[in-house]
């Protein structure tokens, strides 16, 4: 067994190993690009491909984020051929990202909730080898979060009425412009949300922005944006709304403009991810829960 850095000329055989061992989770050739390569804090010191008989037969992906002087790892994709997991394949991908995250200054590894790019917000027990081998290796489960799915054949998600009734309060829902970018990443970090600077500024790229914003009197009150993660698979968020301007209504609208432009694009599901309020989703847009993810971490030595 051999191990050696990942290269661009790698893409193919990998996509095609993920794919015959990830099974809940199929990438396209776009979306591990997308969470390979384009991830802006991607380094070919923390992508490792594993080699028998000059054939991949595993491959991990780190990523390091840093806050101000903080220091976070994250583990972001991990996969071996099921013939050799009971090998020491996956025991040595993972010890070289461990040894350079930590020589890298993080002060903790997680597990896949790499935001604000990330394939899963972290791991599905129904990977059993997964979970059995991250707990052997010293990760910490310290909680857990659910993904929800929306039936968009079932909805229509009009929201007219709502809007006229909201512009009558001075309260206006539009798409985000391409002007609008620099005024809402100042939002984003006055109202403590500036984790989400990264999946929001996505959203300008798309054609048609993918974002709808909330405004009063010429003001960010809300916003609720798709395909800034996960592009392309129905992806719902972020979303957000001030303290002041909840109990309203903004936040409903918002997230109703996004999933009428996701069932637009022909879906007929849209994924709500990393979900705290259960309970609005499912008000809301009928939302159910598709998923549950435990989250570990593992601390420096």
């Amino acid at each position: 067994m051999k191990l050696r850095p990942v290269t661009a000329d790698d893409s193919e055989a990998l996509l095609a190993l993920w794919n015959r061992n990830v099974r809940f989770d199929p990438l396209t050739a776009s979306l591990l690009a997308e969470k390979m390569f384009l991830d802006p804090d991607y380094s070919p010191e923390l992508a490792w491909v594993a080699e028998e008989d000059g054939r991949p037969v595993g491959f991990i992906v780190g990523v390091l984020r840093r806050t101000g002087q903080s220091a976070t790892g994250y583990i972001k994709l991990l996969a071996v051929d099921e013939p050799l997991r009971n090998t020491d394949i996956a025991r040595a991908l993972l010890r070289q990202i461990e040894t350079t995250l930590f020589e890298k200054g993080a002060s903790e590894i997680r597990l896949f909730e790499s935001g604000p790019n990330y394939l899963t917000p972290g791991l599905d027990p129904r990977y059993t080898f997964a979970l059995l081998f991250f707990e052997k290796h010293g990760y910490q489960r310290f909680s857990e979060t659910w993904n929800l799915e929306v039936d968009l054949t079932r909805q229509a998600f009009a929201t007219e009425s709502e809007e006229a009734l909201l512009l009558a309060q001075g309260i206006e829902i539009r798409r985000a412009e391409a002007k609008d970018q620099n005024a809402l990443m100042e939002f984003l970090t006055t109202e403590n949300w500036a984790a989400w600077h990264g999946e929001a500024g996505r959203t300008f790229s798309n054609s048609p922005i993918s974002l709808h914003v909330a405004l009063l009197e010429g003001n960010f009150i809300g916003f609720a944006g798709y395909d800034g993660n996960n592009v392309g698979t129905g992806w719902f968020g972020p979303m957000g709304t001030t303290v002041a301007a909840r109990g309203k209504g903004v936040g409903a609208v918002l997230l109703r403009r996004c999933l009428k432009d996701i069932k637009n694009q022909g879906r007929k599901t849209a994924i709500i991810p990393w979900v705290g309020p259960i309970k609005f989703y499912a008000r809301h847009a009928s939302a159910q829960v598709s998923r549950v993810f435990y989250r570990f971490k593992k601390a420096r030595p």
